[in-house]
Formats: structure tokens, sequence, C-alpha cells
């Protein structure tokens, strides 16, 4: 009987890690794809770029490991169903819960193994990820600049309309904000970037620098046709100041019972946000339970399982959707906290229950004909 459990653990355990390794991959590549404008025009050092992405993969691990449970569950049961394997283990004596063990204990393993990476490794790789992006953003204002939309940087801010295909800039609009009370716009038919690898300077082409008098309150406009910005944010005397770390960058401590002062509606993000973080790993146990209950109880359809494993795909998807809006919606109550994990739980019950009840019926059945 032990032998069995390990045979359908061994290929469980093989077939999810496989599945998640595979949607990671594809996952992780179409979000690098997102990234390569700053290797290919921002001048981004490809070393660097491979750094960013690479904290990238936790939360990607974190969506898809309850995923690739409920696919590699599904996958095994069905191939085992289809070989006249679990009818043969039936007929050895193996009853629903043993049928179902080794289900249990996989999705177990990757519950535990996805809250080392909600718990520790998640917030961990995402304030690494978001120093690297800030520190990208005080080295180079114009490295990182995007077209057609407003890019902010500390104290500037940049709006291009296009850009030709040299790389320069059209319709340039910069804000400048960092010479303290006084604040200056910036509007330029054209705008270059020199000196990329040492911070960049934006050069720009027949525009006008307009300033507000501050005795009169009058716009001051000034005219030119080439006109040099080196944008670069001074660092404040002593020692610099902490940055505010957002509910993603947030160990669950720190979620829970934050230290700063915040606004309510900060808090109930931060609060959601950790509830996340812990209910995520259930998804895990729970699409595992599922998989195996809707495969191993029941009468075996001779043409397939196919209508089984739909029925349990849409379930595993309306637990974790209801589960998603629920913590969503805080804001509203409290109380949906309670409805979320209840969701998620009362599924994993269910699934136990049904197993138990259906290994008792089969025992009591045996002991009759016996």
């Amino acid at each position: 009987m032990q032998q069995l459990s390990r045979y359908i653990f061994k290929q469980l355990f093989f077939t999810i890690l496989a599945t998640t390794i595979v949607l990671t991959s594809i996952m992780w590549l179409a979000q690098s794809l997102r990234y390569i404008d700053l290797i290919a025009n921002k001048g981004i050092p490809l070393l660097l770029f491979l750094e960013m992405i690479f904290y990238l993969l936790p939360n990607l691990v974190v969506i898809v490991a309850p995923i690739a449970v409920l696919i590699g569950v599904l996958f095994i049961y069905n191939k085992l169903i289809a070989d006249h394997e679990l009818v043969v283990m039936q007929a050895s004596g193996l009853g629903y819960w043993q049928l179902a063990k080794p289900a249990i204990l996989i999705s177990l393993f990757f519950t535990i193994f996805i809250y080392l990476f909600t718990l520790y490794i998640l917030p961990l790789s995402f304030r690494q990820y978001r120093e690297i992006t800030l520190a990208l953003r005080e080295k180079s204002l114009t490295s990182l600049v995007q077209v057609g939309q407003f890019n902010t940087f500390g104290k500037y801010t940049v709006y291009a309309q296009a850009q030709d295909p040299v790389g320069n800039f059209l319709g340039v609009i910069i804000y400048d904000g960092s010479q303290g009370d006084k604040s200056f716009l910036f509007m330029a038919e054209k705008g270059l970037i020199l000196n990329k690898e040492k911070g960049g300077t934006f050069l720009l082409i027949n525009g006008n620098r307009q300033e507000e008098d501050l005795k009169t309150g009058k716009p001051s406009i000034l005219y030119f046709e080439r006109y040099a910005i080196e944008p670069k944010e001074k660092p404040s005397s002593g020692e610099k100041e902490e940055r505010f770390l957002k509910a993603y960058e947030r160990y669950i401590g720190d979620l829970l019972n934050p230290k700063e002062t915040m606004a309510p509606s900060t808090r109930l993000e931060f609060l959601s946000a950790a509830h996340q973080r812990l209910i995520s790993p259930l998804y895990a146990l729970a699409f595992g339970l599922l998989g195996v209950c809707f495969m191993i109880l029941g009468h075996f359809n001779r043409k397939g399982q196919t209508g089984r494993i739909l029925i349990a795909c849409i379930t595993a998807s309306l637990i974790e959707i209801g589960a998603m809006v629920f913590l969503h919606t805080l804001k509203y109550a409290n109380t949906m906290i309670f409805l979320s994990y209840g969701l998620v739980i009362t599924a994993i019950c269910l699934c136990l229950f049904a197993l138990l009840r259906n290994e008792f019926m089969n025992a009591s059945l045996k002991g009759r004909r016996s």
C-alpha cells in the first residue's frame, strides 16, 4: 500500500514541479518583454536588467503554484483512470482516503512552500526590485522617459509627445521643481539626450522657459534655440531620509501593525495585502483536494473525465475570484475578511468531509459483504 502511495506521490510531485516551472517561465518571459526597451533605448546595463526581472520571479511563483497543483492532480489521476491503474488499486484494497492521501500530502507540501514565499521571500524581492527602479530614476531622469505619458521622477515631470527613428523626443514638456520656491516650465519642439552613461543631459531645441515672477505674479518667458538641463536630485544634509515602504514591500507583521501614522484607506490597503498573503497558499490545498475529489469520487466514465475536469477548474476559479473580490472590498466592511477565509476553508472542509464519508461508506459496505 505504501509503495502505491509513493508511486502516485512521485508522479504528482514531478508533474506539479514541471508545470510550475513551465508556467512561471512563460509568465516571466512575458513580463520581461515589457522591460526590453530599457536595454534597447534607455541604456540600462544587461546585468542590472536581469537582476531587476529576477526579483519578479517570487510573485509569479505564488500565482502559478496553486494552479499547477490543480493541473497536476487532475492530470495524474485522469491518467491513472485512463490506464485503469486506479481500478486495480481499488481492487487491491485501497480506499478513497488512501487514494487521495498522495494528493493531500503534495498539496500540503506546496502550501508550506508558498507560505515561505509570501511571508518572507515575496516582500524581500519586491523591496529589492523597487530599490533598483528608484536608483535608476535617481541616477538618470532622461533614461526612463516613456513617450506619450507623464513621467514623474522626484521633483521633475517630463512629457514627450513622440519619438523619431533616431531616438530624439518631439513635443517635450518639462516641469522643474528642484529649485526650492522657484519652479520652471520648459516647452520645446525637440529634446535630445546627451551623456546618457553619466546620468543624462536633456538638450532642448527651439522652445521657451516659463517662470512666475514672485513680485508681480506674472509669468516670465525666455525663448531659446538651445537649452541644456541636467536633472540631478540634490541629497539633503545629514542622513538619507527613509522612504515610505509600500504594501507589497512589507512583511506581514508590519502590514497588520504599521508603525507609521497613515490614512484609513492606506491602512485598509495594508490589511488587504496582509490577508491576501495569508490566504494565497491555502489555494494550493483547496485546489488539490478539489481535484482529487472530483476525479476519484463517484463512478468513472468510460468516455473520459472531461466534464469533471472542467467542473473542477471552474469551481477552483470561482473560489479564488470570490476570495479576491472579498479582500478587495474591505473598504466597505471588515467582515469581508471572514468571508474570504470562509470561502476557502469551507471548500477544504467539504472536500475532506466527502472523502471521509465515502471512505466510511466503503468500509461499511465491505464489512457487510464479509
